[in-house]
């Protein structure tokens, strides 16, 4: 495992990090094995067996442990980012400033120690960080304690107890917001989105719960403000209120861009809520909006943000461009388009985000399928519903499976899709109520109106038009439906 890591460290590394780190190594004495297991890392591709690194080591240093080095390599590596973090951002600043007054106090220069708690105060103010500013503020009441509180004020002594508690207090509420926004998560990802109104009210107390939380915290807080608008629009978008989602979205990426100074390094969070406001936009079918956040996103990758975040957001461009240009009939672009991915961004298994992976082959598959190339698009699917890594209860992944039965059908693969169905069936049988669209489908193959006549097709589609009636009007249903319309490729086959 360690050695599956060190390679993935590795790998995430930025041009400019690579340089750093061979700079730090150069202040380390001894001899430097670690440095060639780097360079033999570097040089490996993504297609290549991670045995053949160790192989390669022994053979240019043989005698030596490829495990010591290994791990001692995954230390230095650490400890040159935790340099470049101390050099470029706020958040190890602080906590830099912390170590070295812990430092000089041990050392008895107590001035340099209360000034580097100054700093970190700044910054902690700054970043608004109420952990540190809970911690620079009891260390300065413990420095101020030690010198006998010399020309202060009891008011004085007052005040900084009443700060320090005041960001005490804003961590609890801040913990107890993360606590439900985690929970939240958690229920989603385990039981899948909500199906039904049944499993929206699942969720009802932990929405209770957040509003009245909201009511108690201090709304100008930045941290409070983030998780109070992340939970509401996660909750929404998962409950199908997809309008209210993306207000919810709209005013978090508001208030993100109000306050860049306090983005994390890399935006993670920053990118998820542009996302979330591009999933939104994909649902309901505004498309006219969504060129306006994927420009925001490429904005980001003219930062020099790590590799591993590059690569998301790089994904992330491809696969909206992708459904934009499927679903405003630029299907000709979408295939010159899906051409010119680089296979980074699908093969680099070390690099990636596994669901992300798959919407974007999703999408490429769907590119071929709706430019008849049918067998390509058969290979694309096949990558994704022999893909083990996806949770069965992901919208994705049904999505793929669903068209991936389309296209066998198309292929008139007939005997091979009732076996599709019933694994499909026997998968999520333990995920609740199915969705109408998929019986539908499951009902229109069976049917195979491929080889029935216009009048016996006219009747069948009398039968299934207030079904579809139905799914137009259902929410739930829009969380598969959102990658690929079923139903127009089930009206399409019926008239």
């Amino acid at each position: 495992m360690k050695k599956n890591n060190l390679i993935r460290l590795v790998k995430t590394l930025s041009g400019s990090e690579k340089r750093y780190f061979k700079l730090y190594c150069k202040k380390q004495s001894g001899s430097k094995e670690y440095l060639d297991l780097f360079g033999i890392i570097c040089k490996q591709k993504s297609t290549d067996d991670p045995k053949l690194i160790q192989t390669e080591f022994n053979r240019k240093h043989p005698g030596k442990s490829y495990e010591n080095t290994a791990q001692y390599l995954l230390k230095v590596i650490a400890d040159a980012l935790v340099h470049i973090g101390i050099a470029n951002n706020k958040w190890f600043q602080q906590h830099h400033s912390l170590m070295r007054s812990k430092v000089f106090f041990e050392r008895s220069l107590p001035k340099e120690g209360y000034n580097e708690i100054k700093k970190a105060q700044q910054l902690a103010h700054e970043l608004q960080d109420n952990l540190v500013q809970f911690q620079s503020y009891r260390l300065s009441i413990n420095y101020l304690s030690d010198s006998g509180f010399v020309r202060m004020e009891e008011k004085d002594l007052v005040e900084l107890q009443m700060r320090a508690k005041n960001h005490l207090r804003q961590l609890h509420l801040l913990q107890e917001h993360s606590s439900l926004y985690e929970l939240l998560r958690f229920r989603l990802i385990r039981s899948g989105r909500s199906l039904s109104k049944e499993d929206t009210d699942k969720l009802n107390d932990l929405l209770i719960s957040e509003l009245s939380l909201i009511t108690r915290g201090n709304q100008t807080n930045f941290e409070s403000q983030k998780m109070h608008l992340l939970f509401q629009s996660f909750f929404l978008t998962h409950t199908g209120q997809y309008k209210s989602s993306l207000k919810s979205f709209r005013e978090l990426n508001r208030l993100f861009e109000e306050h860049q100074s306090l983005w994390s390094f890399p935006p993670y969070d920053y990118l998820s809520t542009l996302e979330g406001i591009l999933d939104n936009l994909r649902t309901i079918g505004y498309f006219g909006e969504m060129e306006f956040y994927m420009q925001k996103i490429e904005n980001l990758l003219e930062h020099r943000y790590p590799d591993y975040f590059r690569t998301i957001a790089s994904q992330t461009i491809y696969i909206y461009r992708l459904h934009l240009l499927l679903n405003t009939s630029g299907h000709t672009q979408a295939r010159q388009l899906s051409k010119s991915i680089p296979t980074v961004l699908l093969n680099n298994g070390t690099l990636l985000n596994y669901e992300k992976r798959t919407e974007l082959i999703f999408y490429i598959g769907l590119t071929y399928f709706f430019n008849g190339d049918l067998q390509n698009a058969n290979k694309q699917m096949s990558k994704i519903t022999a893909l083990s890594k996806i949770k069965g209860s992901s919208s994705i992944f049904k999505a793929a499976w669903l068209t991936h039965m389309l296209i066998h059908y198309e292929l008139d693969n007939l005997n091979f899709l009732e076996y599709e169905i019933r694994s499909y069936k026997r998968a999520f049988l333990k995920s609740g109520k199915p969705l109408k669209i998929e019986g539908l489908l499951f009902k229109l193959i069976r049917y195979d109106p491929k080889r029935k006549n216009k009048i016996s097709k006219q009747r069948f589609y009398n039968t299934l038009s207030p079904v579809l009636d139905e799914i137009d009007q259902n929410n739930f249903e829009k969380q598969i439906l959102k990658y690929f319309d079923f139903k127009c490729w089930i009206r399409n086959k019926l008239t």
